[in-house]
């Protein structure tokens, strides 16, 4: 059993660890990526910066760390599976949900929008493993609907590219300078309600593609 002292350091160790990755993101929400320096992530805790090499070791695995809590798509390529010789209906419910999902969970965290913009702002090694890692499992789910646009002359994964970047730039854009884009504010519910029907209209089009065979 274990002594009240070694209980009373792993809650100290594990609050501590707590408050770095918290830090990471009061600090990133407020100041964005380049705020993130080792002595004022240590200092918001009001720590030496020891504290990151004790815990984490090195600043980018705290980085790592605080964006594997952040990052929905994991979970999400979890969540959506299918067999080894899924249906034309099922692949395309699953990339319809995915779409939807993404633009509902995407709005909803604030945290992985600055994590996105940090992504595509900066050459950073980090943050390429991490899109490196995301199209791989992307890689996998893509390859349940390739058969069934063999010939079809649409490109699914440009489909989707399209969908997943436009997303991305409708909710930074709202959510940076709160304005519409081609007239379509999804701040507001009803806007929002189109872009997912339309999501879906999208995909439902791309797969109408595949009954029409090109030689």
């Amino acid at each position: 059993m274990a002594t009240p002292k070694k209980k009373i350091k792993v809650r100290d160790r594990e609050r501590t660890r707590r408050d770095l990755l918290n830090a990471v993101g009061e600090i990133l929400m407020a100041c964005g990526y380049t705020g993130l320096r080792v002595n004022k992530i240590a200092r918001h805790i009001g720590k030496d910066k020891s504290a990151i090499r004790h815990h984490f070791g090195r600043l980018v695995d705290l980085e790592k760390a605080y964006i594997r809590e952040k990052d929905y798509w994991p979970p999400f390529f979890e969540r959506y599976q299918l067999g080894e010789q899924p249906s034309k209906d099922e692949v395309k419910m699953m990339f319809t949900e995915l779409m939807q999902q993404n633009l509902v969970s995407f709005m909803a965290n604030p945290e992985m929008q600055k994590i996105i913009h940090w992504q595509i702002s900066e050459e950073n090694p980090l943050m390429r493993s991490v899109s490196v890692a995301r199209e791989e499992n992307g890689a996998r789910l893509l390859s349940k609907a390739t058969p069934f646009f063999i010939r079809s002359g649409t490109s699914f994964k440009a489909v989707t590219a399209l969908l997943l970047g436009g997303i991305y730039y409708l909710v930074l854009h709202a959510e940076t300078n709160k304005s519409t884009v081609c007239g379509i504010d999804i701040n507001l519910e009803s806007d929002r309600e189109i872009i997912i029907k339309t999501i879906g209209q999208i995909i439902e089009w791309a797969f109408e593609a595949t009954n029409e065979k090109k030689d």
